[in-house]
């Protein structure tokens, strides 16, 4: 009996060894100490070894004069390029200092691109074929004590009866691809996101307990345009296209593979839809023709007009509109696609404000980015995204899984998607894990003026017809 307590103390001390003390702990165990009571009797109080004490004890001047919250003393053998580290953080420094936007990307990028001076490869002469990656990131930051900063958001409420109205949708979703038997190449979803020509990064790099954040920006968080991107579940991306808020398309030059557009407001309407439907839409089968195809649009007004579902009706597309509120769940391009897209516009935008030579406004402020130059951008963010990813979120949304049952366990399974937009850890693992809907913009009439009562059960063959209503019109003549 006696020998069990022994070995119960001994594992709650070693449990208790493992983890980390601060320094304000340690002082507090020192304290005790100094109180009169001995090594042995002040290791039981505090359930940890008496040489954790003596070690304790023997670096009490260090312990005072370091920040409370430290852990380590010694942070580990001296960095590898010692020199080269010292020329980053000073870098890093003076970037911070004009509000810069620092990411892990950036630092392992400025490495490698110091690595190339000539100094560095006299000092260091396997500076060549160091690869600085991500654990050399990790190595790099513990040192100098930085960490990954951010603004905190609050997500979007789902409505309180989301689980059935959800549910209704994809049963929609599986009727009608049922009875089309479309193949992936003809199931897309189209979106508008809203962008502005002011794209900082909401997280940088800062050293630890820095109380207040700032980040340099252009000052034009009023200068919108709007991406309306659209892709195919089996990984097909169609042409993104980019509406400015102009009167006339900019004489600039413009990247082939980016449809560029104007009109006052900067954003959908019925004649850009309409516009869309003819010189986008219709390019989804190379063969030019009009097959039979299933397309997820939300719940934005000019979605749902008569004159739009008309034009769709012509080219044998079915709507699948998806409700009010529920578009982070059902919508692929915004489950996981907007957030990929904007995490590598932030990125080019974040070197361009770090590396480019900027002209300045009369009133001093920095020139937002030119219309070509955005345009390059939207193309870049655009073909980065991963087919695999495209591929996964209608998955993950319900709309494209196999029709025999066995790729359900993919419905709502967002790990999966993440561990696909995240993998590496790369520029997407940079940007806010819950980005705010993005087309929050685009949905003033939810509900709609044709949506039935639901109060009361209804039938299948009852649901089908309402949502007949809704996606698509009957009389046509």
């Amino acid at each position: 009996m006696v020998r069990g307590n022994v070995r119960a103390r001994r594992a709650k001390i070693s449990q208790k060894k493992r983890r980390q003390w601060s320094a304000r702990e340690k002082l507090m165990v020192i304290a005790y100490y100094e109180q009169g009571y001995s090594k042995r009797s002040t290791a039981a109080k505090f359930e940890i070894e008496p040489k954790q004490l003596r070690d304790w004890l023997k670096n009490k001047d260090q312990l005072m004069i370091v920040a409370p919250y430290i852990q380590k003393l010694v942070k580990g053998a001296r960095p590898k390029y010692q020199q080269l580290e010292t020329e980053l953080i000073e870098w890093f420094r003076d970037s911070r200092r004009q509000l810069k936007t620092i990411s892990r990307y950036m630092i392992q990028a400025k490495a490698c691109s110091l690595a190339k001076k000539p100094l560095y490869q006299r000092v260091y002469p396997d500076i060549r074929e160091a690869k600085f990656s991500q654990n050399w990131v990790d190595g790099f930051m513990y040192r100098n004590n930085l960490v990954n900063r951010k603004k905190t958001t609050i997500a979007r409420r789902l409505p309180d009866d989301y689980i059935e109205q959800q549910n209704q949708f994809l049963s929609y979703v599986l009727f009608r691809r049922t009875e089309h038997q479309y193949p992936l190449s003809l199931i897309a979803n189209m979106d508008e996101t809203p962008m502005a020509f002011n794209l900082p990064s909401n997280t940088t790099l800062e050293h630890r307990g820095t109380k207040s954040v700032a980040i340099l920006s252009t000052g034009h968080e009023r200068a919108n345009f709007t991406v309306v991107l659209a892709c195919m579940a089996n990984g097909e991306k169609l042409p993104p296209v980019i509406i400015f808020n102009l009167v006339n398309i900019p004489r600039e030059d413009f990247p082939d593979g980016v449809i560029v557009r104007a009109n006052p407001n900067g954003w959908m309407n019925e004649e850009e839809m309409t516009w869309w439907i003819e010189n986008i839409w219709t390019q989804r089968a190379k063969q030019g023709s009009n097959p039979r195809s299933l397309l997820v649009l939300d719940s934005f007004s000019v979605h749902k007009t008569d004159a739009i579902k008309r034009r769709f009706h012509r080219k044998n597309t079915d709507l699948a509109i998806i409700p009010g509120g529920l578009t982070s769940r059902l919508q692929p391009i915004d489950v996981s696609l907007n957030k990929s897209f904007k995490a590598k516009m932030r990125h080019l935008y974040d070197h361009w404000m770090n590396e480019a030579i900027k002209e300045y406004t009369p009133s001093g402020k920095i020139k937002r980015p030119s219309y070509s130059l955005v345009a390059n951008w939207v193309k870049e963010s655009w073909d980065a995204i991963d087919t695999n990813l495209i591929i996964r979120s209608f998955k993950c949304c319900g709309v494209s899984n196999a029709m025999d049952g066995t790729e359900d366990d993919l419905i709502f399974n967002f790990n999966k998607v993440q561990k696909i937009n995240n993998k590496g850890r790369g520029i997407e693992a940079n940007d806010e894990i819950h980005e705010e809907s993005s087309n929050s913009d685009y949905e003033p009439d939810d509900n709609g003026s044709d949506d039935s009562d639901n109060s009361g059960c209804e039938s299948d063959d009852d649901y089908y017809n309402k949502n007949e209503n809704r996606n698509v019109l009957q009389d046509w003549n």
